[in-house]
């Protein structure tokens, strides 16, 4: 009997995993439709039928997944801001310096906000309206702020409430510049005006901050690797 229970077992966890993505994949059918629709003919042009159709399923079936064309539009988006973070935490894994990664981080989400093609474009012809932005994790942000406090790197009493005006100060100049109301100099200077909030020397600051990125439209493993040896000599050579 105990055997027939578990091949039973075994045979009910196969049928349900198969399920699982059977599910998966009709899901991500229909976001990769959304996503190709929407880029060649915006969202106006474009009904949920038309998703069906490009991802061939029912149309009944949409609705298992997503309420409304809002819904799975934000879904692509959040399939571009996964590839965004993979690519941001790339670059962070080899460094170690909590200045470093301030800085690295803040460059990276900025040069992307201004960059990253993909990201705007979708946004665009998506007619999605609200706000979305390729901002750094606040939760990895205050980490980052909270280790630095702990190894004495940043001069500041109040972690969580330091991490909440850098998520702040982040937004606003996202928000500037695509506006066109700042320019790319804000880059670099808002990442020294924050590291110099977080305790650090000017020299210091400006040193850490220039640190080159990789061009977003060019985002290869070599790239990555090639900004990480020139990073940890600038930190090791100005602190």
């Amino acid at each position: 009997m105990s055997e027939i229970a578990s091949d039973l077992s075994a045979t009910e966890s196969a049928t349900s995993s198969r399920l699982v993505r059977k599910r998966q994949r009709t899901r991500q059918a229909l976001i990769d439709a959304a996503r190709q629709l929407v880029d060649e003919c915006g969202h106006e042009n474009i009904s949920i039928q038309d998703i069906t159709d490009r991802a061939d399923v029912g149309l009944g079936t949409f609705y298992n997944y997503f309420d409304n064309k809002q819904m799975i539009f934000e879904a692509v988006l959040a399939e571009i801001r996964a590839g965004f973070e993979e690519r941001l935490n790339a670059i962070r894994a080899s460094l170690t310096d909590p200045a470093a990664l301030i800085a690295v981080t803040m460059q990276f989400c900025f040069a992307e906000a201004l960059d990253n093609e993909e990201w705007q474009t979708f946004l665009r012809k998506s007619g999605l309206q609200g706000e979305y932005f390729l901002l750094q994790d606040k939760e990895q942000c205050l980490r980052d702020v909270e280790t630095g406090a702990k190894r004495g790197r940043f001069k500041i009493d109040n972690p969580e409430f330091v991490a909440n005006l850098i998520f702040g100060m982040s937004r606003h100049v996202t928000v500037e510049m695509a506006a066109g109301r700042m320019g790319r100099q804000a880059i670099p200077d808002t990442t020294r005006y924050i590291l110099r909030m977080l305790g650090l020397p000017e020299l210091v600051a400006k040193a850490v901050t220039q640190t080159p990125l990789p061009p977003v439209a060019a985002q290869r493993r070599t790239a990555v690797k090639e900004i990480l040896p020139y990073l940890q000599r600038t930190v090791v050579e100005h602190i």
